[in-house]
């Protein structure tokens, strides 16, 4: 039988590119173990495309012209049958000189076009299967006041926002800056809508930090959200693992910050565990390296309802594959509210799945496996109507209007 050949998409143009890079050789790290034939396919922060053996090793990447150098810029087109063909764009010596075909699209971005379903439908126009939500859930989960409505459609309490967009910031700042101290006051959070990896992210006590963290944020998107902040806060996470039929919950984890609220140092540049974390040392990266609490001290019913909170905004979003879904507590109450969710979590979520008896090697095969079930139930349906109007003797009547 002939061994599924994968190839694992990573990098891209995002402030996450070099989480991504983690994510990705992490996944084709264990992909290679299960018996795929794996092909790391790497964008670069320019956009370019490229394969090669030596994409494998984390370390090159910190010479990436150099790299690069070493490495074949391909192009992407449909390949035979349901497949995915990488075209090489240069045929030179030293570099690949035939086409690579894959038969999944197994997807490691974080943020911006990798996550938002701009990818995704790429895959679905090439009929690809690909690893990971779809194309709308994957746009409603990058967008954090989207979700946030999803949520509240289903009875998922979030916490009070505002959304300011720049150009009504730009043209009225004051007013703007009263609008959100009236609506929220302080302390507050600042974030850009369509970020992960906490980049961008302010707490702001008054009126000069959050027009300051407002700006910051602009820098990044071009709308903003801003949230009350949550008394007593804890941020307590779960990982869902599933598709619209079947899903579970993982343990739950708490993340342990150094400020309140988890920058982005906090999450991929911390080297203390601080934490029980994965004992899988080659895999000990990226999220897997945050200080975090694993299972999270909660009471039984706080759990439940976690759970119970995770699987509902899986299901409203429409989600498959593995996501992670950050919740926030106050210590006091007791209350929880919806945070956001990240369609590719970073390392996958893997640490949170291990301690449930899913190691990393099978945690990836079974996102390959859902990516090939969800691909043949969609191309079960009707796609197209078999009938060809231009054909039709009546076609010179017909008129350009759908109506």
């Amino acid at each position: 039988m002939a061994r599924t050949q994968i190839g694992v998409f990573f990098g891209g143009q995002s402030p996450e590119h070099e989480v991504s890079v983690i994510t990705g050789l992490q996944a084709a790290a264990a992909l290679s173990t299960q018996g795929n034939s794996v092909v790391p396919v790497y964008v670069s922060k320019a956009g370019r495309w490229y394969v090669g053996d030596q994409l494998k090793d984390i370390k090159a990447f910190g010479d990436v012209p150099k790299l690069l150098s070493q490495c074949a810029e391909i192009t992407l087109a449909p390949g035979p049958g349901r497949s995915l063909a990488l075209i090489p764009r240069h045929r030179g010596r030293f570099k690949t000189n035939r086409e690579i075909v894959l038969d999944v699209a197994f997807l490691a971005f974080h943020g911006s076009s990798g996550e938002n379903g701009s990818v995704q439908g790429l895959c679905e126009t090439m009929t690809v299967p690909y690893t990971g939500s779809g194309v709308a859930a994957s746009a409603l989960g990058m967008n954090k006041v989207l979700s946030k409505k999803a949520c509240l459609f289903v009875g998922v309490p979030v916490v009070d926002w505002v959304e300011v967009s720049e150009s009504s910031f730009r043209n009225k700042e004051e007013a703007e800056l009263t609008r959100i101290e009236t609506s929220l006051g302080f302390p507050a959070i600042v974030k850009p809508i369509s970020l992960g990896s906490s980049i961008g992210i302010a707490r702001v006590e008054n009126r000069a930090e959050l027009d300051a963290a407002i700006e910051e944020a602009l820098r990044y998107d071009a709308h903003v959200l801003v949230e009350k902040c949550v008394p007593n806060l804890r941020e307590i996470n779960a990982s869902v693992l599933g598709d619209g039929v079947d899903s579970r919950v993982s343990v739950l984890e708490e993340p342990l910050g150094t400020e309140g609220v988890l920058s982005f140092k906090d999450k991929y540049m911390n080297d203390s565990s601080g934490g029980k974390t994965s004992s899988s040392k080659s895999m000990g990266e990226g999220m897997a390296s945050l200080g975090r609490v694993i299972p999270a001290p909660v009471t039984e019913d706080e759990a439940v309802l976690i759970r119970e909170m995770a699987l509902k905004v899986f299901a409203a979003l429409d989600c498959s594959g593995v996501v992670r879904i950050d919740f926030l507590m106050d210590a006091i109450t007791g209350e929880v509210w919806f945070n956001e969710i990240n369609t590719i979590p970073g390392s996958l979520s893997f640490y949170l799945w291990e301690p449930t008896g899913v190691p990393f090697d099978s945690l990836v095969q079974t996102l390959v496996d859902l990516a090939i079930h969800r691909f043949e139930e969609r191309t079960r349906r009707v796609r197209s109507y078999d009938v060809n109007l231009l054909a039709e003797r009546s076609a010179k009547g017909l008129k350009g209007s759908k109506s």
